[in-house]
């Protein structure tokens, strides 16, 4: 090293300096960025529609539109319930939780319900909520058991806030 010992310690130390700062600084602005347990605030009414995962041996299936009301805990908690009302007018309750999802500022809803008019049949459903233009838009899968048709098992979902 060619200069002065002294002006060589002093240049380390204000880098030290210098990172040290910086590291203090991002790991400040990290959790700011991402808040521990901030979850989205869905609560509202939405309308929606599902299609079922076309299956061999059965009809193309159809589009079928529903309307939702989602209810959410206090101050944005993690659980959720609502009601789904189909087309028909067939009115089913659900459960279930939302958690931090990704994109950052998106949530992931896990959810279900069984159909009390159908012994054992049990629909789960799982999605991302995310917000465009100041409205929740959300869409996923759903999954179901003893349906009572052969070909409806599972599919896709899709809501928008009204």
């Amino acid at each position: 090293m060619n200069g002065n010992p002294r002006r060589t310690a002093r240049s380390v130390a204000l880098a030290l300096a210098v990172v040290a700062v910086a590291v203090a600084g991002v790991a400040t602005w990290l959790p700011a960025q991402t808040p521990p347990g901030k979850l989205c605030c869905v609560a509202g009414e939405y309308r929606g529609s599902t299609t079922p995962d076309p299956l061999p041996n059965c009809p193309v299936p159809k589009s079928e539109t529903f309307a939702m009301t989602i209810s959410q805990a206090r101050g944005c908690g993690a659980t959720v319930w609502g009601r789904i009302t189909d087309s028909s007018g067939h009115v089913n309750d659900f459960t279930g939780t939302l958690s931090p999802g990704r994109p950052r500022g998106c949530c992931v809803i896990t959810a279900s319900f069984s159909d009390p008019g159908h012994a054992g049949h049990l629909v789960k459903f799982t999605g991302t909520f995310c917000k465009r233009l100041g409205k929740w838009h959300a869409s996923g899968t759903f999954t179901e058991v003893n349906s009572g048709d052969p070909c409806k098992k599972g599919g896709v979902w899709e809501i928008t806030q009204n």
